[in-house]
């Protein structure tokens, strides 16, 4: 009956079949025999022989027979082999599936070209340690010649998979022990590292596992992972691992861009930080002083061309609104305007009136030889419930003052003055300009990237097309002129991301 093992579900079906049908035909027979006896002794006898040996088959079968089958039974190998062998028959098929999950993933890659590399790699870590939920993974990718951590997954006690946080002790642990395995001059010469490099976390098993992911010569990063049962990696997981990380480099490498070079990384590093330093320096709204409706309106292109404004309350109930441009952009601009910022907030206390004020400041601006940009300015001061303005330029287009009562818009002849930091001492002295208000009388400060627009369209715009504009609309609240002076200033198209800077503050008194 040792052949019985080796059954499967159907034979072992089959036969049980066989067998019950023996039996009711020799049950047939003997029942006929005893209530009619027309068979006979003989033929009663077998059928009786025959009913206990089908019934002892079936009892086999039914009892014995389906727990035997599911003994696995392999007469090619021996234990030994079975344990060491790189793709075991009940975990194989596994193995392909997981292979193909991440031939998928890579397909994914492609239909999603657009995908940042952190999203890449964490949706491809997750999927990883879903197939393998009993191990962790993280992946620390190159930076300036030293690997810095990108990602990791693991399997949480919800039995779904988690990101683990840089914060994390255990990516402490990691970073320790890939420097302590990978040196630095396997980041220099891929070639050097191209096995997995076995580590121990305990001294029973090497439960680590380092893996290169590199394509083309080329080292892109380095996946760690970790077994969670402190078991070693079998052949067939290193296997994966290795389709994995082969995987991994080709989408890595594709997410480069084409031509990308060191330089253009460089200026679109800048540019973020550019971006960033002028979202932090400007404000975004106007500050509030009693008796005036101030209101402000600006655009800036994607290069940053220097425009900067700034509002500073001072004892006494006074404000200096500040505007001017930089003859740089972008980072360089950014930078200037910051060091130029921290100057005025130093200065406007102990400054009277904003022609001391801008004084003070060329003082050291033309002391300052590491300077080689400079900025023209415009320095108003208002007082609270006052309808009088104090107004200084250096180098600044000039303001116009809109008295929409008296019907008329008034270009003020003031002392333009020079840039500040263009010249060094010996220039005259910027001057003060007092300007007298009625009841709704407003003062319009603006940037060259306001009429530039307009320009562009047609005739170029100077301050007089800017004063007829002004001269027809009604009076209004600040805001509302601010915007009906943009819809007929600047296309639509480029209000959001001009192709220069614009600036507009309007402060009219109620």
């Amino acid at each position: 009956m040792k052949e019985m093992f080796k059954l499967d579900n159907p034979q072992r079906l089959r036969l049980m079949q066989i067998s019950f049908g023996l039996v009711v035909v020799s049950l047939t027979v003997l029942v006929r025999e005893l209530g009619w006896r027309d068979v006979g002794g003989r033929p009663a006898g077998l059928a009786l022989s025959v009913l206990l040996a089908g019934l002892s088959l079936l009892v086999y079968l039914a009892v014995r027979g389906k727990v035997k089958p599911e003994i696995p039974v392999n007469t090619s190998a021996t234990a030994d082999d079975s344990a060491t062998s790189d793709a075991p028959e009940n975990q194989g098929s596994a193995a392909a599936a997981v292979a193909d999950t991440t031939s998928i993933h890579y397909l994914l890659h492609l239909a999603e070209p657009m995908s940042s590399t952190e999203s890449s790699i964490d949706r491809a870590l997750h999927m990883l340690v879903e197939q393998m939920p009993d191990k962790i993974f993280a992946i620390y990718t190159i930076s300036a010649g030293k690997l810095a951590f990108a990602g990791g997954a693991r399997i949480n006690s919800r039995q779904k998979s988690e990101t683990i946080k840089a914060a994390d002790g255990l990516v402490e642990e990691l970073t320790n022990r890939i420097n302590s395995c990978v040196d630095s001059r396997a980041l220099r010469q891929p070639g050097s590292f191209i096995k997995p490099l076995s580590f121990s976390r305990s001294n029973d098993s090497e439960d680590g596992l380092l893996m290169p992911v590199s394509c083309g010569g080329e080292l892109f990063a380095v996946l760690a992972a970790l077994s969670v049962l402190k078991t070693e990696f079998a052949g067939h997981e290193k296997a994966f691992l290795q389709h994995f990380c082969a995987s991994m480099a080709i989408l890595l490498h594709n997410q480069r861009l084409p031509g990308e070079s060191a330089d253009d990384k460089q200026a679109a590093a800048e540019s973020r930080l550019a971006q960033k330093l002028f979202a932090e320096l400007l404000p975004e709204n106007a500050k509030a002083v009693a008796g005036w409706d101030i209101a402000q309106l600006t655009g800036y292109s994607s290069e940053h061309s220097g425009d900067f404004h700034d509002y500073i309350n001072l004892p006494g109930n006074r404000m200096f609104i500040i505007a001017g441009k930089t003859s740089g952009k972008g980072l360089e601009a950014a930078l200037y305007i910051l060091r130029l910022r921290t100057m005025l907030s130093c200065l406007c206390e102990s400054s009277l009136s904003p022609a001391e004020l801008l004084n003070n400041l060329s003082v050291r601006l033309g002391g300052d030889r590491s300077l080689d940009l400079f900025a023209s300015l415009i320095v108003l001061q208002i007082k609270a419930n006052e309808r009088s303005a104090t107004l200084a330029l250096a180098g600044h287009a000039t303001p116009l003052i809109n008295r929409p009562r008296s019907g008329y818009v008034e270009i003020p002849v003031l002392a333009g003055g020079v840039p500040l930091g263009l010249f060094n001492q010996g220039v005259e002295p910027y001057q003060n300009q007092v300007i007298q208000l009625l009841p709704g009388d407003g003062i319009l400060i603006y940037t060259d990237g306001a009429i530039d627009f307009a320009g562009s369209q047609g005739s170029r715009f100077g301050s007089e097309d800017l004063k007829m504009l002004l001269d027809k609309m009604p009076e209004q609240y600040a805001d509302d002129l601010l915007a009906n002076l943009a819809e007929q200033l600047i296309p639509e198209k480029l209000r959001n991301r001009p192709l220069e800077d614009y600036t507009f503050i309007y402060a009219s008194t109620e």
